[in-house]
């Protein structure tokens, strides 16, 4: 029996601290939203360099781009947009759709993620 119970607890929080992806301190995992798009800017003139934020439909903050934060507080540093999306899949969102944009005359790639349910 206590084996079961250690069982049980250990997976419970497992898939608790496994599946939460901060945005501007609030857990987007917590809310009560389908979809967000994952943003990349390309923040180098040689593509090497990119900043990745997420939209959940937040009110934008003015000079204020907290970027995703990790279970410890961390900003997380992506080294891609694919590191980006693995770390989203790995946290409960799947990808949708995808779009590039230029803006301010900087790409932008933008995905489309659902909530997995």
């Amino acid at each position: 029996m206590r084996k079961i119970v250690l069982f049980l607890t250990i997976a419970f929080f497992t898939q608790t601290i496994f599946s939460q992806v901060f945005v501007e301190d609030q857990n987007i995992n917590e809310l009560d939203i389908k979809y967000v798009q994952l943003i990349g800017v390309n923040t180098s003139m040689f593509g090497v360099k990119i900043k990745v934020f997420v939209d959940y439909g937040q009110s934008a903050k003015f000079m204020k781009a907290d970027g995703i934060k990790d279970v410890t507080g961390k900003v997380v540093k992506f080294n891609s947009m694919i590191h980006a999306l693995n770390f989203m899949n790995q946290n409960g969102w799947s990808f949708v759709n995808y779009t590039e944009a230029i803006f301010s005359g900087k790409l932008r790639y933008v995905y489309l993620l659902g909530k997995k349910e």
